[in-house]
Parts: structure tokens; C-alpha cells; sequence
């Protein structure tokens, strides 16, 4: 029986294509030639089947090959590397980095394929040591150079980071933007960029960075700025603001940020010098308890419902009265805590007053004061004071009255109503939880940007942006895996369970290699059924064209 290769045309819609068989010749009982399929090779890259073709035309070629001579070698997962890479080509990523030198490429490439897959993301110095026979070494086939140039391109993403953002920029992103800001502690305190401030991170002692993140509507990543730790949340929003109308050109926007964010004076700031920006925020709760005590304001405490929506409009703005029923616990629990931090306070001096170690009014009165002051507490208190006596008491009927705020918050906005229905300026403002889930990611689930080793204010910024761009692939891969990522209402179960348990089960597709006589051989493992599902949603088939650009043969094993 001799075996050949043979091409076999077969028509498909109106076409005719040419597939390769493995066949052998052979006469049937009356003697006539007959082929037989015994393989189709269809399934392996043109340089396999040619070497097949050459070797079974060859008649040196050896008829067996002794078994003691196959060596399984090793294999190199490359799923997930695959993957994020080709996710990272179709959003634009890869085509964005070209803007950077040639020698700070591969770092920053490297470096963002590390951060999406792996659960404990390499330092700079371990991933340039790991890369050489790496998966991400694999598809770019580049030189990695030396260790310096790792720690550069930071920096030189830094400088490229406004081009790279407009390149990214999705050209339907509409008008409407989220903003908000976290803080990232460091290791270290020579960066100028480090301050003590305002800690989110729970971290005492340590200085920090400020980070502010721009997405649109949807939660999309569209920029990022780092600021001194010391900067005050409103200090960030004119800035952002006007980015949006350089570097993007926009003109016409709806700017959305939390509550503390766009205070009084910024919405002052806003409306005179930046008439065609509309903002959705919502105030202070210490502010709308002013309001609520205004009894000029027609925001009064029985406009507030636990079920529905109410709306007010005074100077020009829209108060849309909202109720949290989650909150309602919290906000009570932190009520009692303060009233119970004053009343000891309060208790204190009359004791000190009774037993005669303070009599003077004025020093009682400073006294009294300075603890109902601290946590504005005083609208819940009875208290009279004169020379030698002091006595409090709780207001019971006041504290009932406000205890019906408990839950409730106000969103204030300048959006026209012909533009905006009040349950759709509410909704626009809990998108914000798209920006709290960013910030997660960032900081702990997935991408651990912090705590920041570097000090160099560029290297620091470079290294923010580049875990921005890696969330940003987070995000692809959220928004493309939505139907293996979704869970069931009922059972909370999803066919993926989670992206990391994604990546991780990409990762068990391998290149392995095998050693057959003096000859390496490799090739990509059978790809399951769910793995082929999850590759095709992310854009990233390992076809037949795939797997030629890896030039599976020319890999340098020694």
C-alpha cells in the first residue's frame, strides 16, 4: 500500500475549494486502481503538509521509527497569552504602542499580557527574567534586551500617553462621561509625587498618589491622571474637564461625578465658565441636611420617599430626592455612634461642673462647644449652662425627625428636562459603581497597581497608564464574555465562573514539542470544544492562519 498526499476538490456554495488527503492506491478484487482516504491533513499548517509530501515521495525514507527514540520534551501554555494579545490587536492597543520606541515595545506589551493573566503580576525585574521562552516571546519573537529599557518604557509610555488615549478613544462614546478618584499608597518616600492626604487605602503611615480615571457611559477606560497624594477631590475636575475639550474635542458633554467632587464652588465655576458642560452629582449629606433646615429651600424633609423618586428645581438646578434602602442602616448606625461620642463629651463636663473643677460660663461654654461642634450633633441636644451648673438631654422628637433621612440622598444636575428624565438622571449617576468597580480591579483583584515601587514621577505615571490599559482589556474581555460570564438569577452559576478562572483554563492550551529520532517537533494541543467557544468570542481563533504566524517549526530548540 503506498501512501501519497492528494488534493481533493470538493464544491462549497457556488465555489470549489481544494482540501489535502492523506491516500493510499491499491486494486480491489478485479484488478482496477482504487485510492483510499486514510486521513485528511486539512487541519495542519501548508509546511507539515509539504514536509508529509516530501518525505513519502522520498524513497529513503525510513519506514519506522524505533519508539525508544520518541521523547515527550516539555510543552509551553499559551492560551491565555494568545488570547489577551489578540484581544490587545483588535481593540487598537498594539497598533497604539507603535507610537513608542522600538526598544520599549516588547516591555510595555509584556508587561500588560502579565498583569491581565497572571493572579500576582511580575515585578519588572522577573518578568524580563522570565521572558526568553516565554509565551508572549513566542508571538512577538523579539529581542528582550536589557533590563534597563524594562524600567524606560514606563516613562516612555508616560510621554506617548495623550496620543496613545486619542488613538483608543471609541468614536461612539457619546457625550456623557463618568468621573472619580481613589488614592494609591507607595513604598518609599522619595517620589515628589508622594504626599501624606486623605486615605482610601486603609494604609496609616504611608504616603500616596491620587488617581483619577475618565470612562465613558459605559465604565470603557478612556484616561487616567495621577496627581500629588495631597490633592483635594474638586482641585481634579476642572482639569478633567478641560481634557475632554483639548485632547478629545468635546464640545458638548455630560460631566458625572460623586458627591464631594463637584461641591457649590465647582458647579459655581462650572456654569460661568463652562456653559456648554451639564453635570449630574450629588451633595454633601451634610449639605442637604442644611437644605433640609432652610425653610426658605423647597427641599424639605417630607418630600423624601422610600419607594419613589421626587424632584425640585430651585435657582435653575434640579434636586432629585433619592432613597438607598442598603444606606438606611449604615447612616443610622453612624448617627448613634456620633450622638454616643457626644453625649460623652457632654457627660464629661457635668461631671467636671457638679464636682466644681469647672465653674466659669465662658470656660463651660467653650467646653461645650468644642464636642458639639465636632460632629455637628447639636440639632439633637437640650442643653442650658450658666455660672457653677450644666445639664443636657437628648432631643428624642428631633432625632425621630431626621431619623427618616436615614438612606436618603440628593443628586443635583443641570441637565435639561427635555433632555433627561429624572429616573434617567438618577440611573446615569449609580453608573458611577462602573468607576468603583474600576478602581478595584486596579488596586487589588486583578491588576495590583499598588503599592507603587517606583519614584521617578514619569515611571510612576507610566505605570498607572499601563495598568489602565490592561483594565481596558479586562473590560473587552467582560463586555465580549458576557454570555459565559453572566450568571444565572437563581443557582448565581456561569458557564466561565470567573475571568481569572478563564485565563486560567486558556492557559491549559499548550505548544507542546517531542523529540522523534534527532528531529524537534511541536504543536499546538487539541483544543477543547469550551476553549475554541471562548477564543472565538474574544476574537482570537486558533485557526489554521494562526498557527502558521507562530512558525511552529523555526522555534530554536536546542
Amino acid at each position: 500500500m503506498k501512501l501519497r498526499v492528494e488534493y481533493i476538490k470538493r464544491p462549497y456554495k457556488d465555489k470549489v475549494y481544494s482540501y489535502p488527503f492523506l491516500v493510499s492506491s491499491y486494486r480491489n478484487e478485479n484488478g482496477k486502481p482504487r485510492n483510499k482516504v486514510i486521513q485528511s491533513l486539512s487541519h495542519l499548517p501548508d509546511y507539515v503538509i509539504d514536509a508529509i509530501d516530501a518525505s513519502l515521495r522520498s524513497e529513503k525514507r525510513p519506514k519506522t521509527v524505533p519508539i525508544e527514540t520518541i521523547k515527550y520534551l516539555d510543552s509551553l501554555p499559551f492560551g491565555d497569552t494568545w488570547a489577551v494579545y489578540s484581544l490587545m490587536k483588535s481593540i487598537g492597543i498594539i497598533d497604539a504602542i507603535e507610537l513608542l520606541p522600538e526598544v520599549h515595545k516588547t516591555p510595555i506589551i509584556a508587561s500588560i499580557v502579565d498583569r491581565v493573566i497572571n493572579p500576582k503580576p511580575y515585578s519588572k525585574r522577573a518578568l524580563f527574567d522570565a521572558y526568553e521562552g516565554s509565551a508572549i516571546h513566542r508571538i512577538l519573537m523579539d529581542n528582550w534586551r536589557s533590563l534597563n529599557y524594562w524600567y524606560i518604557a514606563l516613562e516612555s509610555l508616560y510621554r506617548c500617553q495623550t496620543e496613545i488615549e486619542k488613538k483608543l478613544f471609541p468614536e461612539n462614546a457619546g457625550k456623557l462621561f463618568l468621573y472619580d478618584i481613589t488614592s494609591s499608597y507607595f513604598e518609599g518616600e522619595c517620589c515628589p509625587l508622594a504626599f501624606f492626604g486623605y486615605d482610601r487605602d486603609g494604609k496609616k503611615g504611608k504616603k500616596q498618589i491620587v488617581i483619577g480615571l475618565l470612562t465613558g457611559h459605559s465604565g470603557r477606560p478612556i484616561a487616567v491622571r495621577v496627581f500629588k497624594g495631597n490633592t483635594n477631590d474638586q482641585s481634579t475636575v476642572i482639569d478633567q474637564i478641560n481634557q475632554l475639550k483639548s485632547q478629545f474635542n468635546i464640545s458638548d458633554l455630560i460631566f458625572v461625578g460623586d458627591r464631594g467632587m463637584i461641591v457649590r464652588k465647582k458647579i459655581e465655576d462650572i456654569e460661568s465658565d463652562y456653559p456648554w458642560v451639564k453635570y449630574i452629582t450629588a451633595i454633601k449629606r451634610s449639605e442637604m441636611m442644611a437644605l433640609v433646615e432652610d425653610e426658605t429651600h423647597p427641599i424639605q424633609i417630607g418630600l423624601f420617599d422610600q419607594k419613589n423618586l421626587a424632584e425640585v428645581i430651585e435657582g435653575g438646578k434640579r434636586y432629585i430626592l433619592c432613597h438607598n434602602p442598603f444606606r438606611k442602616s449604615q447612616d443610622g448606625m453612624v448617627r448613634k455612634r456620633l450622638l454616643d461620642k457626644t453625649e460623652e463629651k457632654l457627660k464629661s463636663i457635668e461631671n467636671s461642673v457638679s464636682q466644681g473643677r469647672l465653674k466659669a460660663k465662658d470656660k463651660i461654654a467653650k467646653r461645650f462647644y468644642t464636642w458639639i461642634n465636632k460632629w455637628n450633633m447639636g440639632r439633637f441636644f437640650n442643653v442650658s449652662y450658666d455660672e457653677g451648673s450644666f445639664f443636657y438631654s437628648r432631643n428624642e422628637e428631633e432625632i425621630k425627625r431626621y431619623s427618616v433621612l436615614d438612606g436618603c440622598y440628593v443628586i443635583v444636575s443641570n441637565v435639561d428636562k427635555k433632555d433627561m428624565e429624572t429616573e434617567e438622571i438618577h440611573a446615569k449617576y449609580k453608573d458611577l459603581k462602573y468607576v468603583e468597580q474600576a478602581f478595584r480591579t486596579l488596586k487589588s483583584s486583578d491588576l495590583f497597581v499598588r503599592p507603587i515601587r517606583h519614584w521617578n514621577p514619569d515611571r510612576v505615571k507610566g505605570h498607572v497608564f499601563m495598568c489602565m490599559l490592561a483594565y481596558l482589556v479586562i473590560w473587552e474581555a467582560k463586555q465580549r464574555l458576557k454570555e459565559v460570564l453572566e450568571r444565572d438569577h437563581k443557582n448565581r452559576k456561569c458557564e466561565g465562573n470567573s475571568l481569572r478562572e478563564v485565563w486560567d483554563s486558556l492557559s491549559k492550551i499548550t505548544i507542546g514539542r517531542i523529540k522523534i529520532g534527532g528531529i524537534n517537533v511541536e504543536q499546538i494541543g487539541t483544543i477543547k470544544r469550551d476553549h475554541r467557544k471562548i477564543l472565538n468570542l474574544l476574537g482570537a481563533p486558533l485557526n489554521k492562519k494562526a498557527q502558521e504566524s507562530l512558525s511552529l517549526k523555526n522555534w530554536p530548540y536546542n
